[in-house]
């Protein structure tokens, strides 16, 4: 299956605890409650979100990206509490290479207790099962450890640094890659 059929009608992706979801306008409020926490935010590329308007520029952008069939992340929905709790998914693809990249954010309340590695293990078999990718990959601030930690969990290897890879929020950051390929996923 090519990927512009996945982008055409985002799948509902569940886990035990998770359903991995298109984001919608009544997400507005869950969405700026974790995207507007600095913690959250200093591992991002974004800065937190200062209003709701932030949100919604956001939102727009996401909901524009599935109209248009583009690369566009799920909303990562905790069945327990039916709260928008971060976003997972494929960030870019390089379909002549069968090679994408995933990222994600999760709010703070869910750090510590599994869910993102839940969250990017669905994205995985699905990158590999459905979108038939030969490689998938993930990048995180070297200080970030917990990030790191999930790439792990999910079998990924870290393959280096990449030295000044990103420009964000006025400076250079030194990025770890991590990368897991196909026959490396059971």
């Amino acid at each position: 299956m090519q990927i512009q059929n996945i982008f055409t009608d985002l799948p509902v992706l569940e886990t035990e605890r998770l359903l991995l979801r298109k984001l919608n306008w009544e997400d507005t409020d869950d969405i700026f409650e974790y995207a507007s926490d600095p913690e959250v935010s200093q591992w991002t590329t974004w800065s937190a979100h200062e209003s709701i308007a932030d949100t919604k520029t956001f939102l727009n952008a996401v909901i524009n990206e599935y109209a248009n069939h583009e690369v566009a992340p799920w909303g990562i929905l905790d069945k327990a509490d039916g709260k928008i709790i971060g976003t997972c998914g494929f960030v870019d693809w390089i379909y002549h290479d069968d090679r994408a990249e995933i990222g994600y954010a999760l709010s703070r309340k869910y750090w510590g207790k599994g869910y993102m590695t839940e969250a990017v293990r669905a994205i995985l078999d699905l990158g590999f099962r459905t979108m038939e990718l030969n490689r998938i990959e993930a990048r995180c601030k070297i200080e970030n450890i917990a990030s790191a930690r999930v790439m792990e969990k999910v079998g990924m290897k870290f393959e280096g640094i990449l030295r000044e890879h990103l420009f964000a929020k006025g400076c250079y950051h030194d990025l770890k890659i991590y990368a897991i390929l196909w026959k490396e996923w059971d």
